[in-house]
Order: C-alpha cells, then structure tokens, then sequence
C-alpha cells in the first residue's frame, strides 16, 4: 500500500499538522469569544458591508468559512505533499489545477448557500459555478495524459484530506459543550453532506486512475514472464 500511493512519513505529518490547523480555524471561528462574549459564528449580520456576502446571515457564512477553509487546505496539504516527491515535476499543472479546484467548488458552493436569498444574481451565480467547473474538469482531462500519475495521486490525496478534515473536526466538536447547537452544527453537517462526499469521489476517481494503470503495468509484466 505504501508503495501503491507512494506513501512517506512525512506525508501522515503534513496530513496531521493540516488536520490540526483546520480544527484551530473551525474551533476559532464557532467556539472562541473573539467578538466581546460571543465566537464570530454567532455575531449577528458577521459579513454585513461586505461585497456579495453582505445580504447572508451569519450561519451562511460560517458554512463558507468552514467549507474554504476544508478546501484551502486540502489543496495545500496534496501541493507540498506533490512538491516533496517525484510529482514536483508536475507543480505548476498541478497548482493551476489546485486554482480552478477551488474556485469551482467554491462557486458551487455559494451557489448553494445563498440560492434561498432568490436574486436575480442567483442565475449568475449558477452560470458561473457550472462554467468554472466545466473549466475544471477540462483541465483534468488534460492532466489525465499529460501528467497521469502525478494527477492520480494528487487527488487522491486531496480527495483524502476533504473528507477526513471535516469528519476528524466533527469528532472533535463532540468534546465541546455546544455541538448540538446550530453554531457549530450546522456548517459541520453541511460540510460533511456535500464536500465530504465530493472528496469521496475525487479520491476514488484518482484511487482508480491509479489501479487501471498499475494494473496494466501487473498484466504486461506477467506476459513477459
């Protein structure tokens, strides 16, 4: 198996320190006073003066904060895990990749949270969403025959960390005195219905891109003997 993902020690590190980190933003932002007496996820109209996120209430914005900050370091946990290994060969396709990722599902995301507002502007929203991910998975389909196996293992990592980050975040939240509350709840149990299950499936897309070509390597190689 180690061999299969090219797994090193310093990756489960990276993963590790990138777990933590994550659960610091999440815990700072729904459990710490930071605003008088009260965390930022239960401060009233948080993102009021703020272009586009100015009309959403503070429980839509702690979903977009927990849910960037999911993506944000998922993508840079799979980057450096790339730039240490044989794949830095492929970095800068890789971090044009890590780019459209996030601002497509980003996108989407918003898209989602903000569609109960029904503004006109929600069209433009989707439209944007679905080009930027079109854009993506183009740049996938290229990367698939120009960088294959840097490609593969780079989703699969990030993939990985999506849905781990969130799910390892949620087991925590348990430990704290407010984990039932909507404050902490809500974005959580977002997070892990939609991206949680989209890091599932970027994984085992790459997972299989992996096996399909180790596979063909196992075959021909049997063939020769």
């Amino acid at each position: 198996m180690r061999d299969f993902f090219r797994f090193e020690r310093r990756d489960l590190i990276l993963f590790l320190v990138c777990t933590v980190i994550y659960a610091l933003v999440f815990f700072a932002w729904t459990v710490l006073p930071l605003n008088g007496d009260r965390s930022l996820a239960d401060t009233d109209a948080i993102a009021a003066g703020i272009p586009v996120l100015g009309d959403l209430p503070t429980q839509s914005v702690s979903k977009l904060v927990v849910t960037g900050a999911l993506y944000l370091l998922s993508l840079v946990y799979a980057l450096v895990s790339a730039a240490s290994s044989d794949d830095r060969r492929s970095l800068g396709q890789l971090i044009v990749i890590s780019a459209l990722t996030f601002l497509g599902w980003m996108a989407l995301n918003f898209w989602v949270v903000s569609g109960f507002l029904n503004s006109p502007a929600t069209l433009l929203y989707g439209g944007a969403s679905v080009v930027l991910l079109v854009v993506w998975a183009g740049a996938l389909a290229r990367g698939v025959s120009s960088i294959h196996d840097a490609l593969a293992r780079f989703l699969v990592r990030f993939g990985l960390a999506l849905a781990l980050f969130i799910t390892v975040v949620q087991l925590a939240a348990l430990l704290t005195p407010e984990w039932r509350s909507p404050t902490q709840g809500i974005p959580v149990l977002y997070t892990l219905t939609l991206n949680a299950l989209v890091g599932v499936f970027i994984s085992g897309f790459g997972g299989n891109m992996l096996w399909r070509e180790r596979r063909v390597q196992v075959l021909a190689a049997s063939k020769k003997r």
